[in-house]
């Protein structure tokens, strides 16, 4: 206990070195837990987005668990089999589940019966089919009683009674009350008399009830479920088919419970078998666990993407432990070398500082998981880099695999402490004052020559990807897809991280340099300031080496969300051509059909006659196009024909599929996006080329390659049901809004399945060739609603055959789960690794600046204007921070230039229309501007504080001592 008391005294003693240590654990403890929570989140809405675009896309209930028993020979114990597999349904795989069970069914059918009208025996009326009987469980929940009454639960005057469906009274005129007499050629049974008292139909709304819809039943009747168990089940044994199913609240499941999920088809397959049935007789359909087990494989290539891209943060952290547990130590060394010189154990003194550090790793451990959670909850509102919008953040919870990783973070804190402890428990005063003394020469990651191998490691990634760039390129597209050099993820850091400590060996020496050519020509405070830095390099290497790998590897991250998020808003917005892209119905009239009579010979030479349609095209009327223009957020319309069959030629050259696409070249270029890097000219100076001439055109690259034709030449284009007219080529361009350029099949070396373009005056084509219907693109106002503008069309009675809306599918891509996971990953690494520069920065100064009381102390006690001794720290920090923040610069954009080209291989550029193209934000240089200036003035006023505080004679008492 009395050591307890005097450890908490000592922290208390020293509460601002101990309150920055917690800080420090808190926000390591915190970035640590929030990989595994925002993991566990992005996958989780992954999960759930799989399983509902499912049911979108299928029709189909996806938390559906049926298991279907068919019974080729009745089986004598069916009732035990039935009762064991409910049993094990709920105590094996619901109750492990924890998950909430919408509806329960259970559903039997027996052989099937003839049925005859009891009082029509004479003419024999039979039913038109096989006639079974059904049962389905707590059937009166979840129906609505058409007309009639329920049945009784035991036979009325020997009589069962029982439910139909409409469609089955409908199809089979049956009548109420009429009873059936129903026999069986199969089994030896006695005649059982049916008669139908009611109908029903489905409950109306979405019920999960009902897997199979009430058609599956018009065959048969539908009995009481307690009568049915007892009566045909029990006694009888005439139950050829059981259907047990089981609705599932698919959205609670977790993605946790992938394993369970998957296993749970091959479990219950597994028990059948063990009850003698065989693989024919039974099938167990679950459609979560083909999604779960598919999903597993992309979560696990997910997973191995999302933390390639925390690998920046890990280094980051690692640095920082370090650097803040070498400032601890360093602080308390002395404190450390006075124990062991007074006789004190290394043992106790080990022991001091290991309680002192486990009790601040306890407290991060309680705090740090909900920060890391919080963090998480956060970054699921992301919609870019640095973007947030106002949507329900990522279903975050506290697992177990966050205390783990919490956990295991604080004993890496404890360790790099105590290994720092441990080391300076070696000493005793007099050698920790030779070691002060001795601060110069290299570091020990200068001597083992790190940046070098650094280095190599980085061109040996660099060399890997212009390899592996190289290969793709030539392949064709039927090669498989290769696996990636996944060090390709790492390489930017090891970069970053070398050439920073490249450019630290060589700093003091610059600074050497530069004190030589001009030292006495700058002031005191500069010059103090060179000598300071430049002699005790080693003091100051650690702090300027995070501060590069921070700048540098937030430069990268912030380009490489910025190049991913621009490339697929650009590939939808080509493809889709403008804002909007739509096409309405038009009226016609019918496809009239001509007699020709034709005459032909007879077997006599007579003249006869064949009678041979011939089709006349279908006549269309155009509708008003001003109504598109006056729609609400519209600021620009115009008429694009497309037509996908078209035929051009020149000579005996020709080409069928060829994109014809008519427009007016005004307000195509009012509407159309384009971006400039993809035309050799400005995509204006090409439309202004088709408002010159009527006839002029532009074409594919591909098409002129395939006619071999040059501009000024004149090639015949045309379809089928329009007359072919001569046009003269005025351009070719590899690209246009709204064509994709990418072969179907094959590569554009082997010609096979290449897309064509020509592109056309709309009059031209209407007037020369043929009216038919043509899309029509808006370019809306940027704070247009959807919802009015589908509004609009509605008030316009526009009926559409065609909507393409490229604002809807950016939504649709940014609230995926990868790139929700992409950009929460790269802003989370981007805000934290800023947030721990600062604290970072703030405490090495705090902590440097009591360290360095006396030196202060001095120079005030010599004369020195308090002014001027704020000059020589502003100095000082411009020298270590501001150089450290130029070397991460320049490492980042190097790291841009060099690394961010690889992006092109897992996002398939070869590809992508328009093709990939790196990007660089000024936005996120101007971010870490400000963070820099921000965190330099804050430095400098702390400093400046905290030099205001600092007593003369305080520090000579202090040299004194």
């Amino acid at each position: 206990m009395a050591m307890l008391q005097m450890i908490l005294r000592k922290m208390l003693n020293n509460r601002w070195l101990v309150g920055s240590l917690l800080m420090g654990l808190i926000v390591a403890v915190g970035l640590a837990s929030s990989i595994p929570a925002f993991t566990t989140g992005v996958q989780q809405r992954m999960l759930t987005k799989d399983l509902e675009q499912y049911q979108k896309d299928s029709k189909h209930f996806p938390g559906g668990l049926l298991v279907s028993i068919n019974l080729n020979k009745l089986a004598q114990d069916s009732s035990t089999l039935l009762q064991q597999m409910e049993s094990y349904l709920q105590n094996k795989v619901i109750e492990p589940l924890q998950v909430p069970v919408y509806e329960q069914a259970t559903v039997m059918r027996t052989v099937p019966f003839q049925a005859i009208l009891a009082d029509q025996k004479k003419e024999r009326a039979t039913l038109p089919e096989s006639t079974p009987l059904y049962m389905l469980s707590e059937l009166e929940k979840h129906m609505t009683l058409v007309d009639g009454r329920l049945p009784e639960a035991a036979p009325v005057d020997g009589v069962y009674e029982a439910l139909v469906t409409e469609k089955a009274l409908k199809d089979r005129r049956m009548v109420l009350g009429s009873i059936y007499e129903l026999t069986s050629d199969k089994e030896a049974t006695s005649k059982m008399l049916i008669k139908p008292v009611g109908v029903f139909k489905e409950k109306e709304g979405n019920d999960p009830y009902w897997f199979a819809s009430t058609g599956e039943y018009t065959k048969g009747f539908v009995i009481n479920e307690q009568l049915f168990r007892k009566w045909l089940l029990q006694e009888q044994k005439l139950v050829s088919s059981i259907q047990l199913y089981t609705a599932f609240h698919y959205q609670s499941f977790r993605a946790m419970d992938k394993d369970r999920l998957i296993s749970t088809t091959s479990d219950v397959e597994v028990q059948l078998l063990q009850h003698g049935l065989k693989k024919n007789e039974f099938s167990v359909q679950f459609p979560a666990s083909n999604i779960v087990s598919k999903y597993d494989e992309q979560s696990k290539q997910f997973r191995m993407i999302l933390w390639s891209l925390y690998v920046p943060i890990f280094v980051m952290l690692g640095l920082y432990l370090v650097m803040v547990s070498g400032l601890i130590v360093e602080r308390q060394r002395t404190e450390i070398a006075v124990l062991s010189s007074r006789g004190a154990s290394r043992f106790k003194v080990f022991f001091i500082f290991f309680m002192e550090i486990v009790i601040l790793g306890l407290c991060a451990l309680a705090i740090g998981p909900f920060v890391g959670v919080l963090l998480s909850k956060m970054l699921g509102i992301s919609n870019g880099f640095l973007q947030f919008v106002d949507r329900t953040g990522l279903d975050v919870t506290l697992n177990e695999e966050v205390f783990i990783y919490a956990g295991w973070t604080v004993v890496l804190c404890v360790a790099l402490n105590l290994v720092s402890v441990f080391m300076a428990t070696r000493k005793n005063i007099v050698s920790h004052k030779q070691e002060v003394a001795r601060m110069t020469g290299q570091i020990i990651w200068h001597r083992l020559f790190l940046d070098v191998l650094l280095l190599l490691v980085s061109w040996y990634g660099w060399y890997s990807y212009q390899k592996t760039l190289d290969f793709v390129a030539g392949s064709s597209e039927n090669t498989p897809v290769m696996s990636v050099d996944f060090l390709l993820f790492f390489v930017p850091v090891f970069f970053a991280l070398g050439f920073g400590l490249f450019c630290l060996r060589v700093y003091p020496w610059i600074l050497r340099i530069v004190l030589w050519a001009g030292g006495h020509l700058f002031p005191l405070s500069l010059h103090t300031t060179l000598v300071q830095v430049g002699r005790a390099s080693r003091h100051y290497q650690f702090l300027m080496l995070f501060v590069t790998i921070t700048v540098a590897v937030g430069m990268f991250s912030a380009s490489m969300a910025r190049t991913i998020n621009q490339n697929a808003e650009e590939r939808i917005r080509y493809d889709t051509g403008a804002d909007i892209r739509l096409r309405a119905d038009w009226n016609s009239d019918k496809p009239a059909v001509l007699i020709h009579r034709k005459p032909v010979s007879g077997p006599e030479g007579e003249a006869v006659e064949r009678n041979e349609p011939e089709a006349v095209p279908t006549q269309y009327e155009e509708p008003d196009f001003a109504v598109y223009s006056q729609l609400p957020g519209v600021k620009h319309a115009a008429k694009v024909y497309v037509n996908e069959l078209a035929e051009a030629s020149i000579g005996d050259r020709s080409v069928r599929g060829v994109s014809l696409m008519g427009i007016d070249p005004q307000d195509f270029g009012q509407v159309a996006w384009w971006k400039r890097a993809i035309f050799p000219h400005h995509f204006y100076e090409y439309l202004n080329l088709l408002a010159q001439e009527p006839q002029a055109v532009i074409v594919s690259r591909t098409l002129a390659d395939k006619l071999n034709v040059i501009e000024g030449q004149t090639i015949v284009v045309g379809w089928k049901d329009a007359r072919p007219v001569e046009a003269i080529v005025y351009a070719i361009v590899d690209y246009w809004p709204g064509w994709n350029p990418v072969p179907k099949k094959g590569t554009y070396s082997n010609g096979k399945e290449e897309r064509y373009l020509v592109v056309a005056n709309l009059p031209f084509v209407q007037d020369k060739m043929r009216m038919e219907p043509y899309q029509v693109w808006l370019h809306m106002n940027p704070e247009a609603s959807t919802e009015e503008l589908y509004e609009g069309l509605s008030q316009a009675n526009i009926r559409l055959s065609q909507l393409d809306n490229a604002g809807q599918q950016l939504i649709k891509v940014k609230n995926s789960a990868y790139y929700l996971g992409l950009n929460g990953a790269l802003t989370l690494g981007f805000l934290l690794s800023m947030l721990i520069t600062f604290i970072g920065y703030i405490m090495y100064w705090v902590l440097t600046l009591g360290a360095r009381k006396l030196q202060y102390g001095v120079f005030r006690a010599m004369g020195m204007p308090f002014g001027q001794l704020v000059r020589i720290l502003a100095w000082e920090q411009l020298l270590t921070f501001g150089i450290a923040f130029a070397i991460g610069m320049t490492a980042g954009k190097l790291a841009n230039m060099l690394f961010l080209p690889a992006l092109g291989l897992y996002l398939q550029a070869d590809k992508q229309v328009p093709p990939f193209s790196v990007v660089s934000n000024p936005q996120d240089e101007q971010i870490i501007y400000t963070f820099t200036a921000i965190t330099l003035m804050i430095g400098i006023g702390v400093v400046g504080i905290l030099l205001s505080r600092l007593q003369i004679h305080q520090a000579v008492k202090l040299g004194e001592d």
